[in-house]
């Protein structure tokens, strides 16, 4: 059964000129993640703005992708959707394409009380042909409950969770339950918080980071699994510094402007904006890249 650990990279979307996503890019991307050793990809996810795309491009997306890979990493497409029919559809598509497994969040837009949102979840889940990844991120989507999780559990297709409550304490609790499941994986969605996640009993994490900065992910996270974790520590605080770049623009755009900065074009927001306005921020957040690498180069003899 799969069964996910290490660092997966939550893949943003490159769009092209004429505003379509970018397939070439994204297959470079697949390559460069690749090459830096992460265990897997998870494209069509919320900061890579499914939400903006058609369901021609994310078939588009998950095809390019996992013909990229072509095996040597792992591909789980996300296929979350305000309705239960949609996320279903779209899983047998990804199946059927080769994916390795899915990633599904509770319905979004509309609060939900939780008997609905186990109903919703378990239904899909039970229909998907291959292995399913809950996902938590009650910043985007209904929270899934702890309850709703114990019953989750009883279905056998899903195997893992990534959590991006951003709670510790939330995330322990997923732990505790999710020990009634022999091989049953946490990831944190966090990557400030791979190292004390890890430290607790996580798996290792789906994050935007994975892929702008995989390098420095995957050495945490050895060095984590490998109980080394004071070195550790410095690692995640070099990353945590670059995020925090990232994060004094609004989200997914600094993410995006990180991307650039590791010479991938991202082309055009989605949503119109004044794009000069953040040049400032384009500039802040090239140089908080440049300085991670900087550091990682420095620091990789003493590791």
């Amino acid at each position: 059964m799969f069964s996910p650990e290490g660092v997966y990279a939550a893949m943003l979307t490159p769009f092209g000129a004429n505003g379509r996503i970018n397939v070439p890019a994204i297959r470079d991307m697949v390559d460069f993640f690749v090459s830096k050793g992460i265990q897997g990809v998870f494209p069509v996810s919320n900061v890579g703005e499914h939400i903006q795309l058609s369901e021609d491009e994310k078939r588009l997306f998950v095809e390019a992708a996992i013909e990229q890979a072509g095996g040597r990493i792992k591909v789980v497409p996300g296929i979350s959707s305000p309705g239960t029919e949609q996320s279903v559809k779209f899983a047998e598509f990804c199946a059927d394409a080769g994916a390795d497994a899915v990633v599904l969040s509770a319905p979004y837009y509309f609060s939900y009380p939780q008997e609905v949102v186990c109903d919703a979840m378990s239904s899909i889940a039970s229909k998907s042909k291959i292995p399913v990844i809950l996902y938590n991120i009650p910043l985007f989507a209904n929270r899934i409950g702890f309850d709703t999780f114990k019953k989750l559990l009883q279905i056998d297709s899903i195997v893992a969770m990534k959590d991006s409550s951003g709670s510790i304490s939330d995330l322990l609790a997923f732990l505790d339950i999710a020990k009634q499941r022999e091989g049953f994986r946490i990831l944190v969605g966090w990557e400030e918080m791979l190292l004390s996640a890890m430290a607790v009993g996580a798996s290792g994490c789906m994050v935007a980071s994975g892929g702008i900065l995989p390098e420095i992910m995957e050495g945490i996270f050895t060095l984590a699994r490998d109980g080394n974790f004071n070195k550790a520590a410095r690692l995640q605080a070099v990353l945590a510094k670059a995020t925090s770049a990232m994060k004094t623009v609004f989200f997914p755009y600094g993410y995006r402007l990180a991307m650039e900065a590791r010479g991938f074009p991202m082309g055009k927001f989605k949503i119109e904006i004044d794009e000069e306005r953040y040049v400032q921020s384009k500039k802040a957040i090239q140089a908080a890249v440049d300085e991670a690498l900087k550091s990682w180069v420095d620091m990789a003899g003493t590791l």
